[in-house]
């Protein structure tokens, strides 16, 4: 089976896509980066444009995201409500991840492809929103 993982940088405004795929030989390729503004229209863009990359129901697809913020949620609670695999990674696993590629430079697209590829070596476990009652609270 291949794996189809769609790394997210996002930011209040817009967020940076990109889609590696991994392969049954084990090859990892990237399939796209884009641009999308972090908005509902936004995120309706983002899922067909990221589900048109797979090829079959055979691949696996996961959206992998840093939590930075409250800028991520929006498009997590999206992906979620669409039954999507979604993953948020804490921002100090992925900033020591990119140490360890010794990777100089700090785009939102470089920030993408870093987090697909983090996506694509490990096994991620499934972002579960918090009780809407939490969120309220918190909210508040």
């Amino acid at each position: 089976m291949s794996k189809l993982i769609i790394g997210i940088d996002i930011s209040m405004n817009d967020f940076y896509a990109c889609i590696k795929v991994r392969t049954e030989d084990n090859s990892i390729k990237i399939k796209g980066t884009r641009s999308f503004e972090n908005t509902d229209q936004g995120f309706e863009n983002f899922l067909s444009w990221s589900l048109k990359q797979k090829k079959d129901d055979e691949w696996s697809v996961r959206f992998v995201m840093e939590a930075t913020g409250v800028y991520y949620e929006n498009l997590a609670y999206y992906l979620h409500s669409q039954n999507q695999k979604v993953s948020v990674v804490l921002a100090n696993k992925i900033k020591n991840y990119i140490k360890s590629l010794n990777v100089k430079t700090k785009t939102d697209k470089v920030d993408a492809k870093t987090i697909a590829s983090f996506g694509i070596e490990r096994e991620l476990e499934n972002w579960e929103p918090m009780s809407p009652m939490y969120k309220t609270l918190r909210d508040l």
